[in-house]
């Protein structure tokens, strides 16, 4: 177990240039959701809970699940495969096209989906704290545009 000295001073990345401390946020926000997403009563990975999110706002084929995702369909199946089996998920056939899948929520799954939906709204509730509005809407316009360049630089692959 590491104690405080292995944690580097808040002000050892005032050095750092801007895609240095990108990047380390990057991981270490990811991180954190990680380990709030497995600490639900039904545990979650990030993918896991993107899925289930995704299905409930109404992008019900794999293929939409895919393209959102940027994911090949052997990958995000074998993870939709998974929310099947924990009974989060049902898949059924669309009746104007039987070759058609169309995936839903569970009321497991909607339970699922919903306690990760609050405890990452907490998470970064209690992470933005300190912050005045003002400076959280501009932060929120300049990670909207960061998200859409990336957005743009996968739909280029």
């Amino acid at each position: 177990m590491s104690d405080e000295t292995d944690r580097p001073a808040p002000d050892s990345m005032a050095g750092q240039s801007f895609d240095e401390v990108l990047l380390s946020f990057a991981g270490r926000l990811t991180r954190l959701q990680t380990e709030i997403l497995a600490g639900l009563d039904v545990p979650l990975t990030i993918r896991q809970y993107r899925i289930l999110t995704r299905v409930g706002a109404g992008h019900t084929s794999l293929m939409a699940l895919c393209r959102l995702a940027h994911r090949n369909p052997p990958t995000m199946s074998e993870s939709v495969n998974k929310l099947v089996k924990q009974g989060l998920l049902t898949r059924e056939t669309k009746a104007a096209d039987r070759r058609t899948m169309a995936l839903a929520l569970t009321p497991e799954g909607r339970e699922a989906q919903e306690a990760g939906r609050l405890a990452l709204e907490k998470f970064s509730a209690e992470l933005t704290a300190g912050l005045d509005e003002r400076i959280k809407d501009d932060l929120l316009t300049v990670m909207h545009r960061i998200y859409t360049e990336t957005e743009s630089r996968l739909d280029d692959r």
